[in-house]
């Protein structure tokens, strides 16, 4: 009966040490990115190196929305790859002054995974939370008879589902909000 348990323990090991001999050899390979990245969000040219932190591993990319330079009260559009939600990016104008601060935290409560933390740079026209990013800038003058509604600044904001982990990412994510600002500015005649 002894030999029995011995020779499965013995079974046991081998097989363990197989296993881990196996993984131990693999070359893990890293999934790939077989579509094309891409240079322009919602229509606004920031550089594939902007955007690729922020782009899973995957076969097909979709894009469905409005561009940023429109000149509509909200616009934005959002990428999708392998049909599972990626970034979301939007422009919103505002009739008052709301600060990045304010903007974020509201985000932050309703997409921040329970995270409500936001962290605001030292201009105070960007913040960041948990799933995103938030700027804000001043647009006088924007003439609001277009459809009605006053404007005194806006906001350009990326939510993103990828990483999960965005504490590595928060400068790429500054940088790129920061980047959206002046083509928002631009097109719209801030």
């Amino acid at each position: 009966m002894a030999d029995r348990y011995s020779s499965r323990r013995m079974g046991c090991a081998v097989l363990s040490a197989t296993a881990l001999l196996l993984t131990a050899c693999s070359d893990e390979e890293k999934p790939e990115v077989a579509y094309t990245l891409p240079d322009t969000l919602c229509g606004a040219h920031v550089g594939k190196q902007a955007v690729e932190p922020f782009f899973p591993p995957g076969s097909k990319l979709t894009h469905t929305g409005d561009a940023l330079d429109n000149g509509k009260y909200a616009s934005g559009c959002d990428y999708a790859v392998d049909n599972a939600k990626t970034l979301l990016v939007s422009n919103f104008f505002h009739e008052d002054r709301p600060t990045a601060r304010q903007i974020a935290e509201k985000r932050a409560t309703d997409y921040g995974d329970g995270d409500k933390k936001v962290t605001v740079d030292a201009t105070g026209n960007i913040a960041l939370y948990s799933r995103g990013a938030v700027a804000v800038a001043a647009c006088p003058g924007y003439p609001s008879d277009r459809d009605g509604l006053p404007r005194k600044s806006f906001s350009v904001e990326i939510l993103t589902y990828y990483p999960k982990d965005l504490s590595k990412s928060e400068k790429a994510l500054t940088q790129l909000v920061k980047q959206l600002v002046p083509a928002v500015k631009k097109a719209n005649g801030c």
